[in-house]
């Protein structure tokens, strides 16, 4: 299935994922004059978190106006509150950015927070819950000690108690060895809008088990690019490396089963993030060196996996030569999920339909749920705390 070829609702969410171009404009305003089920597009547009790119691109082209009133009005709320939120959690950033600067440590800032600031067009058009960082694991105890000492506590929110519970010892050493994360550090704030601050300190840009590939974060801190954030110095990855990073985050995402379960596998924003970047970087990228780096790494079919996907939803923009620089020669991998396991599998569904349809979980082969389910329990004995959504039958 072509996006074309999707109804009107789904293309609407599509093109108001991303910033609109002028030439654009006369298609959006015919799809907003047709008969709609605003239902499946606030739905949608909820569950991917494109709610204020689609007002931003409203308010660009001044169509506002061609929506039912209440429907404005929740727009216009969305706005608002995460105009708040997200102002609330840059001026936590530059807290943070402050107290790794005294202890003399470079830890990049990742994903939305970074590109809320440096690629998407207002603070209000990308909702991120966390502030997502990376670190090399040499510097654990003075991040540790950064974060602690301007409140942060490692730990686990209590919504009953609202209080964090901190994490004892072995929660923290079991985190870090199995995951690519530290335990969350934490910290209540008297914002209404967030009352929980979250500090996602990575420590590696894959997934750990049985993952075929490594990307020494040693490499990407040595190649970090300096930048102001609110006055304040911090780090971002260089312009390949966050493509890199961007791309391992999406694919690990849409392929292992903690999160095709969850039904956070297929989110537009995140394919969204990398299309928005590569567009606002593109002078900046040496293709090149972007296809040596990624055959370094043997990322191919990470990488491409992405490409191929913000095309098919955005249209063209990656340099022809890339791509057949990276096109694997099989492609079925690109139907995958389940891709820790021994034996991937493959959907029943197109792409398309599994990005817009949740039901697609009930069509899970029952081999991977099983996997899953063993390695949900045994994870829950381990630290007594864990918690993610199963299907069950």
């Amino acid at each position: 299935m072509k996006r074309e070829d999707l109804s009107l609702e789904r293309q609407l969410v599509l093109m108001t994922a991303i910033e609109m171009e002028e030439s654009q404009r006369a298609r959006l305003e015919e799809i907003l004059n047709s008969h709609l089920n605003w239902a499946d597009i606030i739905f949608q547009m909820i569950t991917h978190r494109t709610l204020g790119m689609f007002y931003y691109n409203l308010k660009k082209f001044k169509l506002v106006d061609k929506l039912e009133k209440e429907i404005h009005r929740l727009l216009d709320a969305n706005w608002q509150v995460y105009g708040e939120r997200n102002a609330y959690y840059q001026k936590e950033l530059t807290n943070v950015l402050k107290a790794f600067n005294e202890h003399n440590v470079v830890v990049p800032v990742l994903k939305g927070n970074l590109l809320a600031i440096m690629v998407y067009p207002e603070i209000e058009t990308r909702i991120f819950n966390d502030l997502d960082m990376i670190m090399k694991l040499d510097d654990v105890v003075p991040v540790t000690q950064a974060l602690e000492g301007i409140g942060f506590v490692q730990g686990h929110f209590d919504e009953e108690k609202q209080e964090i519970i901190a994490a004892s010892r072995k929660e923290k050493m079991l985190q870090q060895m199995v995951s690519h994360e530290l335990q969350e550090f934490q910290k209540i704030s008297d914002n209404k809008f967030a009352k929980l601050v979250q500090v996602d300190i990575n420590h590696d840009v894959l997934w750990k088990g049985n993952c075929p590939y490594k990307v020494p974060t040693e490499e990407l801190i040595a190649r970090a690019l300096p930048i102001e954030i609110n006055g304040v110095k911090g780090y971002m990855l260089d312009y390949i490396d966050n493509i890199i990073q961007l791309s391992c985050h999406l694919y690990k995402e849409a392929t292992l089963m903690m999160w095709v379960t969850d039904l956070r596998d297929l989110k537009i924003y995140k394919f969204s993030d990398l299309y928005m970047y590569i567009k606002k970087f593109y002078d900046k990228i040496d293709w090149d060196l972007l296809v040596e780096r990624i055959k370094g790494y043997n990322l191919d079919k990470v990488v491409y996996y992405n490409f191929h996907y913000i095309e098919m939803m955005f249209g063209e923009l990656i340099p022809e030569k890339v791509l057949n620089a990276l096109r694997p020669d099989d492609l079925t991998y690109l139907d995958e999920y389940g891709i820790e396991n021994k034996e991937p599998s493959l959907w029943e569904y197109d792409f398309f339909t599994r990005l817009f349809e949740t039901d697609r979980v009930l069509t899970l082969a029952e081999n991977q749920l099983s996997g899953m389910n063993k390695y949900l329990d045994a994870k829950a004995k381990s630290d007594g705390v864990f918690k993610h959504r199963t299907l069950n039958n």
